[in-house]
């Protein structure tokens, strides 16, 4: 038999938007701040950093910050990585719950 977790978690991605998604990986990343976990949070800041599109303004912004998380990540200063990723992960969560977003 399966992990039940794992096969939950395994269909929330599957049916997520891609706004949904986001907030995952923001999720992802806070969550390993708190393990410790320095290969996680890096990982999943890159995965944040491949997926901007660069035809919006925000893109280049979004991109300095992931890097400087990263860096301090690589410093395990996680705490600051949380106060600065928190109020990012609300605001996507707000949009992604936004009945125009839900549609997508």
């Amino acid at each position: 038999m399966k992990n039940p977790e794992l096969l939950y978690q395994t269909q929330a991605v599957k049916h997520a938007s891609p706004l949904q998604l986001v907030v995952k990986l923001y999720d992802l990343a806070i969550q390993a701040t708190y393990r410790g976990d320095q290969t996680k949070v890096k990982e999943v800041l890159t995965t944040l950093m491949h997926g901007l599109n660069f035809e919006h303004e925000p893109a280049e912004q979004l991109f300095a910050l992931y890097q400087y998380c990263r860096e301090l990540a690589r410093k395990r200063e996680f705490e600051e990585i949380r106060e600065l990723l928190e109020p990012l992960r609300d605001t996507w969560d707000e949009i992604a719950n936004q009945p125009a977003a839900q549609a997508q």
